[in-house]
């Protein structure tokens, strides 16, 4: 595996490889430079300092101020390197001295021809007694009253300086230098690294974060607050990981709904396929009885009945099919008006009063409430209480009561349907709403039953922002229940 090296290692092996080259360089080329500059610098020095000295002495000389002179050379203490400085004036006298030590005795001899000789801007030049340089600088006075201004040489001024503490004097200095350009250069990498480490720090936090969205975690998300480029790509990683995350979910999602649909379908097709074959197999027998003579005329109304009824138990089946898939696939039209609850529980139970009167059963309707009237489709609605009616009419045991509730307030219309029937266990609650669910009763007349129509009202009733439910306790009946809101296009209030 390929080792891999960090932004902050490269930066560090970036400012070393830049310190050893410039430690390379000045080990390799300061030597000699620093040799030719060092002699340029202390030519210049000594010659400045006699300059400065020369100036000053001029104006002494011309004045006869020794005191002023004394106080002119009472500086050159604090000046590195010098060892001696005579003033003299034309006639070959000392008009002032600096002689710190014994340096003046062992140049005596050079001093005195220095002294002695003509000393002219075209022929001055430094003279090298071991580590002393002596250099003498003739001292001109300008008189400005003459016209033209005159200048006349009135005296020499001669320096004594060592080269080796001037140039030790220089080193220093340079050593500061260096020492300063050293410690700026680290100063400069440690904040470099710094400011290295700030922005490393949440390019490692993304990294990771990557690193679990790679793994399956898509509710990994970062905070980094910069301020700049990294907090902006911070911000696109969220974004890109909720994206992934939604259609992730929609994938799932979608997967999870073929999953259903192909589940409906092997139960529609068993359903089919069983509730169908009964029927069918009922009308082909009475058809083959027909076909052999065997059924008498006085049979055959009871005969027609039973083809009758077969046909129409095929026919249910059909259309509560076709209605399930018209509301799987959004096909179903909704025709809101305004509708009058009461009126619609009572055709409900005209409906159903031969299948009521077959069972000897009794409906009875209830209501409370002045205004019953609400918006919703008519159809649908009459669609959802035939529902219920007819399963309490169904699950029922003959000789019962059912009872059909109409509850108006001001912000809804409740419908309650209550049976007498063997009610509901835990499991059958559990799967009520659902498509081609079969429950623990059963038909106590020998109807049919496709396990459709209760999960055809639940879609009913969500299309019209209302709420479905049921009430039952086992062996003690159960009540089905729908709240609808008076205008059905809004929401139903809390």
């Amino acid at each position: 595996m390929k080792r891999r090296i960090g932004i902050q290692q490269k930066f560090v092996t970036l400012v070393l490889v830049l310190l050893v080259t410039i430690g390379t360089f000045i080990a390799l080329f300061f030597p000699q430079r620093q040799k030719s500059q060092m002699n340029k610098y202390l030519n210049e020095k000594i010659q400045v300092t006699a300059q400065i000295l020369a100036y000053n002495a001029q104006f002494a000389i011309a004045f006869d101020d020794k005191d002023g002179m004394k106080t002119t050379l009472g500086v050159l203490p604090s000046l590195p390197g010098v060892k001696l400085a005579l003033v003299i004036d034309t006639l070959g006298n000392e008009f002032g001295a600096y002689k710190p030590d014994n340096t003046y005795q062992s140049l005596a001899p050079t001093i005195a021809t220095l002294i002695k000789s003509e000393t002219l801007a075209s022929n001055l030049k430094i003279i090298d007694i071991d580590d002393i340089a002596l250099y003498a600088e003739p001292i001109i006075w300008t008189d400005n009253n003459a016209q033209p201004p005159k200048q006349s040489v009135v005296g020499k001024v001669i320096v004594g300086i060592s080269r080796k503490e001037l140039n030790n004097d220089a080193f220093q200095s340079l050593l500061i230098a260096l020492g300063i350009g050293a410690g700026v250069v680290i100063l400069g990498g440690v904040i470099m690294l710094v400011l290295s480490s700030r922005l490393v720090k949440p390019l490692k936090v993304l990294a990771r974060a990557a690193g679990k969205v790679s793994a399956g975690d898509l509710e990994s998300t970062v905070s980094i607050h910069t301020n700049d480029e990294v907090e902006v790509l911070a911000n696109s990683f969220n974004h890109m990981v909720g994206n992934i995350r939604r259609a992730l979910e929609e994938v799932q999602s979608s997967l999870k709904k073929a999953e259903e649909a192909n589940s409906r379908k092997t139960e529609l097709l068993s359903i089919v396929s069983h509730d169908l074959k009964s029927p069918i197999t009922s009308v082909l027998a009475a058809i083959k009885l027909i076909e052999l003579g065997d059924i008498t005329e006085a049979e055959f109304p009871e005969v027609g009945g039973m083809i009758r009824q077969s046909c129409e138990r095929m026919i249910d089946l059909i259309e509560s099919l076709l209605a399930s898939s018209a509301l799987e696939m959004g096909r179903i039209q909704v025709n809101k008006t305004t509708c009058n609850g009461k009126e619609l529980i009572e055709r409900v139970a005209e409906a159903n009063s031969l299948n009521l009167s077959n069972k000897a059963q009794t409906l009875t309707i209830e209501t409370k409430g002045q205004d019953f009237e609400f918006y919703a489709d008519k159809g649908l609605i009459h669609q959802v209480l035939e529902n219920f009616t007819s399963n309490a009419i169904k699950y029922s045991p003959s000789e019962t009561t059912i009872t059909a509730r109409v509850l108006a307030t001001a912000a809804s219309i409740r419908f309650e349907i209550q049976d007498e029937g063997p009610g509901l266990t835990d499991e059958d609650k559990q799967k009520l709403f659902g498509f081609f669910q079969r429950l623990s009763a059963r038909p106590t007349g020998g109807e049919s039953s496709h396990g459709v129509g209760l999960a055809i009202t639940k879609r009913v009733v969500d299309l019209h922002n209302g709420k479905i439910w049921a009430e039952s306790e086992l062996g003690k009946g159960t009540t089905f229940i729908v709240e609808l809101p008076r205008n059905t296009d809004m929401p139903l209030a809390a």
